[in-house]
């Protein structure tokens, strides 16, 4: 009996003079022990130093956003408005050039328009042919150059590209590893190297010297009436389209199959760790079982700041040069259009070739852009983040 009032009070006094203990809050809402874990497995994976293998204008582009590093705290403060009005800065910014272009070509234009206006002729011969060729050359010597560096500018940015997503393939793989996911790093890990790597080979031997060759055909084309190869340019020009979105097809739907079995397999392993943890650990098993899945959780939340931080960052790459070259295709189109209503063929076929160039490397660069941002966005959804 006297055990028992002993075992009483002494429960009874627990009870009363214990004091609830709560895992302190951090100012990102995860409790401290937790929020300390994300900042070291940070570290560790070297996901801080991703922003290091960036370009100094998408650095900036992501700074003036805001996003100062691949904390998933940075990637949720970015707002709406924030956001849509640095794309808007960006385009602006990547017009002034072709403005500068579009004044240029319609002074010629108009030049040209008013000499065929006088019906000036050149002994018993109308000067119309001298002046059409003579517009044409110096529409060349104002389209070409800066054209040509535009091709040189999306080569660059698809190695940029290439170098940023070799970075980050070993950095989400050990972040997807270590977050329960092996069988799902191994098809990104193969896969995305394979990407980036035929990226940057193919921007460097096939991408410059095939949009410069088709440059320099639309060129011959439109200067020499008697070789035209408008026809061979436009097939040159559906057939790129055509192999780059079948290209684009093809591998997201490998990515997305490897994803959904990869996927299938990892939740399966996890819920029988989950499963043993909890079943043949005595007394704490289910303790850990769910330490084991914060621990998972917390891992996870990593993998999905670090893929929305790719993600960002990969539309911000492209977005500068893709934005120059849908400037471009306007203002050609443009000045082809009022070249039309001043008769002036052969200014109007050259200026349509040109645009039919970018239109081609903006066809190569959307293609890129979205097969790694397709990529990226089936593995944060189909490898869970959950």
């Amino acid at each position: 009996m006297k055990k028992a009032v002993c075992l009483i009070i002494a429960v009874a006094a627990a009870i009363l003079f214990s004091h609830p203990i709560f895992a302190a809050a951090t100012e990102s809402g995860l409790p401290q022990l937790t929020d300390k874990f994300y900042e070291d497995q940070l570290k560790q994976s070297g996901a801080d130093e991703l922003p290091d293998s960036l370009s100094p204008e998408t650095k900036k582009i992501l700074s003036d956003l805001g996003v100062e590093g691949t904390d998933w705290k940075t990637i949720t403060s970015i707002s709406p408005q924030n956001y849509f009005q640095k794309i808007l800065s960006v385009f602006t910014g990547q017009a002034k050039n072709p403005l500068k272009i579009l004044c240029g070509v319609l002074a010629v234009i108009l030049l040209c328009a008013l000499l065929n206006g006088m019906k000036l002729s050149f002994g018993e011969k109308p000067m119309g042919g001298v002046i059409g060729m003579v517009g044409t050359l110096c529409i060349c010597t104002i389209v070409v150059v800066p054209i040509v560096s535009c091709i040189h500018d999306a080569a660059d940015v698809l190695n940029a590209a290439s170098g940023f997503l070799l970075a980050c393939i070993p950095v989400l793989t050990g972040i997807m590893i270590a977050a329960g996911q092996p069988v799902s790093a191994g098809s990104y890990h193969i896969l995305m190297l394979a990407a980036g790597n035929a990226i940057s080979i193919l921007s460097s031997t096939f991408f410059i010297p095939m949009l410069n060759i088709f440059l320099a055909l639309s060129i011959v084309s439109a200067v020499s009436p008697g070789i035209n190869l408008s026809g061979l340019c436009a097939a040159l020009n559906k057939m790129v389209k055509w192999i780059m979105g079948l290209c684009m097809t093809l591998f997201t739907s490998l990515i997305t199959m490897h994803s959904i079995v990869a996927s299938s397999l990892d939740n399966t392993s996890s819920k029988a760790a989950k499963f043993v943890v909890s079943s043949f650990v005595p007394v704490v098993g289910n303790a850990l079982g769910e330490a084991l899945q914060t621990v998972t959780g917390c891992v996870k939340l990593l993998k999905s700041g670090v893929s929305a931080f790719g993600l960002l960052a990969g539309i911000f790459i492209f977005l500068p040069i893709i934005a120059e070259c849908i400037v471009w295709i306007l203002t050609l189109n443009l000045c082809a259009g009022i070249g039309q209503i001043f008769d002036l063929n052969d200014i109007s076929s050259l200026l349509k070739a040109s645009s039919d160039v970018v239109s081609t490397m903006l066809a190569v660069l959307l293609c890129s852009m979205m097969i790694l941002i397709i990529s990226t966005v089936i593995m944060i959804v189909v490898g869970g983040v959950k």
